[in-house]
């Protein structure tokens, strides 16, 4: 279990960068549409190489295509686009806000995968973590309006999806490795975006897209497109879909850490209490998440 955890500590933080970083290469350098596209792309292509030095999966396709078919939508292609696009168009402390609910989602759908009703034990934990979270993201100046109604509502539908896939998944990583996972459902995603984004990007101009800005997106690329969902894939088959969940209310607390480590935030004694809770809560949450041995 051990593993598992370091494997979602480090998913949260790599998610945790990403916000800013996304909100700086759209839409000045490229469009959400090229960006998904280019982000499943290479997680494809990455994911189909690693798999040829690999032992093969016997994939029973009659029984799993439609499993496949179906988180490759919610997970990557539907998701991802309106993470972006919804970026494009409203602030990434919003767009952290809203992820928030992903937990939320991820607990309902797995607690009735499993037929089960959550123990005030997790509960408590849960909305004490939920509420930290939020405090230590609002605290930054969230500015939800008018202008950023559409960005905020694709962002929302987003973290319901990124929770349905992440509740489906656990019936494929019940049955094959992380790689054959992401390499087949990346591979369906990929089938979806393509009609929206490989036009957009081979009308982008990628010789005036500045050092700094391709370095961020070799980082998205390679970390938050690869190896987060490896990692992920990973933790829901040993542990469950609402354990992976949980992790993202450490999101806000290591962005506020990062934040205080490059110095361009400060750490406050109403800070240390919020970045407690949250790993206060989040402890005792995880500790009564349905189990991976549950019925997948």
């Amino acid at each position: 279990m051990i593993r598992v955890h370091v494997a979602l500590f480090f998913v949260s933080l790599l998610y945790a960068i990403l916000f800013s970083w996304a909100g700086q290469i759209m839409p000045n350098h490229l469009s959400a549409e090229a960006f998904v596209f280019l982000r499943i792309a290479f997680a494809t292509s990455l994911f189909h190489l690693i798999g040829f030095f690999q032992k093969q999966d016997n994939i029973n396709w009659k029984l799993h295509l439609k499993e496949f078919a179906i988180c490759g939508f919610f997970g990557t292609s539907a998701n991802m686009f309106l993470f972006f696009k919804g970026l494009e168009t409203t602030y990434p402390i919003n767009g952290a806000i809203l992820m928030l609910f992903t937990p939320l989602f991820v607990a309902i759908f797995d607690h009735f995968r499993v037929k089960k009703w959550p123990n005030w034990q997790f509960a408590l934990g849960f909305i004490i973590a939920g509420i930290a979270s939020y405090l230590l993201i609002a605290g930054k100046g969230a500015k939800f309006s008018q202008k950023t109604i559409m960005g905020d509502i694709w962002v929302a539908i987003n973290a319901i999806l990124y929770a349905v896939y992440l509740v489906r998944v656990k019936k494929l990583t019940s049955v094959y490795n992380p790689i054959t996972v992401n390499k087949w459902t990346f591979t369906f995603g990929l089938l979806y975006i393509t009609p929206v984004g490989l036009l957009p990007l081979l009308h982008s101009h990628p010789s005036t897209i500045p050092q700094d800005i391709w370095i961020k997106i070799g980082y998205i690329l390679v970390f938050t497109s690869f190896l987060v969902y490896l990692l992920n894939a990973y933790s829901v088959k040993k542990a469950g879909p609402t354990l992976a969940g949980l992790y993202i209310y450490l999101q806000p607390l290591l962005a506020t850490i990062i934040a205080f480590i490059l110095q361009t935030d400060h750490i406050s004694s109403y800070k240390i209490v919020l970045i407690l809770a949250v790993l206060v809560g989040v402890y005792n949450a995880t500790k009564f998440t349905p189990k991976a041995t549950s019925k997948a």
